[in-house]
């Protein structure tokens, strides 16, 4: 890459904190909500009892999560620090919310039952590290839920060609075919199960922790 990791991570904090007060109006958030109804039907398939959301962000999806699962223990994490102000305003105490970094999650082994990172994986720039700490935080059979951006082939490579260039201020780092990023989860442990393409905009996808 033509980015360092810490210049991706830098890139990703300092972009997200200027969005952060006005995010869910933004193209970002707005882009987000559209996957929010997918990732709550498939949850709806699952049997949890906790659950952490990865890249949190302004604290929306676990709102929606704790109103449909009151009697569930949630939190979650993002690497902005005004995002998890604006979580926290949201939220209140109900949910603990935290700043900090995916490749280094303040949680011990087996904590949750479930993980949700919803158009978040995309931003990590050392993405086997980041999946070994989801799988590490999760319970042995537990259920990684992640929805990101998709586009086609020729598309997706102008697009990740520009990502590498230093004209990139977003923080976003690499948008992944199917293929790559089951390749990843297999590589961290991880048993894919379901990949689905949504309105040819997003997929989600969900995988087991196997260990």
């Amino acid at each position: 890459m033509s980015l360092t990791d810490q210049t991706y991570k830098t890139r990703s904090k300092k972009y997200f904190d200027k969005q952060a007060a006005r995010y869910d109006k933004s193209w970002d958030g707005k882009y987000c909500h559209q996957m929010y109804a997918t990732l709550m039907d498939k949850m709806s398939c699952f049997s949890f009892l906790s659950v952490l959301d990865v890249g949190c962000g302004s604290g929306t999806l676990l709102a929606m999560i704790k109103q449909e699962y009151p009697d569930i223990q949630a939190a979650g994490i993002d690497l902005s620090e005004n995002m998890i102000v604006q979580a926290k305003m949201l939220l209140g105490s109900d949910i603990p919310v935290q700043a900090g970094d995916v490749d280094n999650i303040p949680w011990p082994d087996n904590s949750f039952d479930l993980l949700v990172c919803n158009a978040s994986f995309h931003h990590y720039p050392d993405p086997q590290r980041s999946l070994q700490e989801m799988n590490r935080v999760l319970k042995p059979q537990g259920r990684l839920l992640m929805g990101e951006p998709w586009w086609s082939k020729n598309v997706r490579r102008v697009i990740n060609y520009y990502l590498q260039s230093p004209f990139n201020a977003s923080g976003d780092v690499y948008i992944y075919s199917r293929n790559e990023i089951e390749q990843l989860l297999s590589k961290s442990k991880f048993r894919p199960l379901e990949w689905d393409l949504i309105n040819r905009t997003f997929y989600v996808l969900t995988a087991v922790a196997d260990k």
